[in-house]
């Protein structure tokens, strides 16, 4: 038998710069988390709960990374034998990452439905969301029952669908919250000002660049996957994927401060409140419509997705509207009362 190690590029090596690019997203993820909980201390317990617990998951998620590769690295550098079989951090390390994908991607769901209302494509994006979550854990499951790397061929089917539903899942979201951007744009902003145009613009680029964010490193991942199923390096890939779920999240939340002490108010024929809310990794602005006077026109029947009697979290704007911009926009203080954030 032979005593020469393998290269080790794609076996620890992969694993080893996987952990690296982690381990700068953990940190960043770490910020957020450390002010969103000093500063959002006003928000529901049911949604900082939910926060903490997928926090506390990735977390999980990112020991399990460390703990994979100082096995094959340091315990047991030079076993033949052990590099060949997956150790017991690989399935750790694939359910607690799709734990974290579900998670995400509910709460991204779910702040969809309050925007637009729609079930359908809800519950459409529900079953893409379980249907990811259960080809993950099939996954998991067959690496625990056949650890070797010989065996990764029984993994190529669920592989496929998990990253096949995942990234549709992420896909599908993304292009929706754009659709109703532009459908605002159209509807909502038509002859207002420069300024909110503009302001829409920016988030449906932000909106397209975080949604395809995690859709990038699963895809990427699947090839690698499908040209070489011994090779660590599409697990390497996917080690940042928890990291960008939760850096998602955290920084749409901690977005809000920009506007915490100001409500920007847009009269323009519109009765009641209109929020876009933020949602976790796919942007929405908050731009609240207020009526400012008795004598505004009634509401047009052309409103697009967004009803005039939809209240939601006030959650502040990316874009600053001064008040001194023309007079139809005005600064006027709202009262209306807080529906707590789920």
């Amino acid at each position: 038998m032979s005593t020469t190690l393998p290269r080790l590029d794609a076996i620890t090596g992969a694993l080893l710069i996987g952990t690296w690019a982690s381990s700068l997203l953990y940190m960043a993820e770490l910020l957020q988390a450390v002010y969103y909980f000093s500063n959002f201390k006003q928000d529901n317990w049911k949604l900082k709960s939910y926060v903490a617990v997928a926090f506390a998951i990735d977390t999980v998620s990112a020991v399990a990374d460390y703990a994979c590769v100082y096995l094959e690295t340091i315990t047991h550098a030079g076993d033949l034998v052990y590099l060949t079989k997956q150790n017991w951090a690989v399935p750790l390390w694939v359910i607690s990452t799709n734990c974290v994908a579900i998670l995400v991607q509910s709460f991204l769901a779910f702040r969809y439905w309050r925007f637009t209302n729609n079930t359908i494509i809800v519950c459409f994006l529900f079953v893409l969301i379980l249907a990811a979550f259960g080809g993950g854990i099939y996954s998991a499951l067959t690496i625990i029952l056949f650890p070797a790397f010989k065996d990764r061929n029984k993994i190529r089917v669920s592989g496929i669908v998990y990253v096949v539903t995942q990234v549709s899942a992420d896909l599908i979201i993304a292009g929706a919250l754009v659709r109703e951007f532009m459908r605002a744009k159209s509807s909502l902003f038509k002859g207002q000002q420069r300024r909110v145009d503009n302001m829409l613009n920016r988030l449906v680029l932000r909106t397209i660049q975080t949604g395809t964010a995690t859709a990038m490193i699963a895809v990427l991942s699947l090839i690698v996957f499908l040209i070489d199923v011994e090779s660590n390096i599409p697990v390497g890939i996917l080690y940042t994927s928890g990291r960008v779920y939760i850096l998602s999240m955290l920084t749409n939340l901690n977005i809000r401060e920009s506007g915490r002490s100001q409500n920007s108010t847009i009269s323009g024929g519109r009765q009641g409140a209109i929020v876009f809310a933020h949602s976790t990794a796919h942007n929405i602005s908050s731009v609240q419509f207020c009526p400012t006077s008795a004598s505004l026109e009634p509401e047009s029947s052309n409103s697009g997705s967004v009803k005039s009697n939809a209240l939601l979290t006030t959650l502040q704007s990316t874009a600053s509207i001064s008040a001194t911009q023309a007079p139809e926009i005005e600064m006027v203080p709202t009262h209306t009362k807080q529906v707590p954030e789920v």
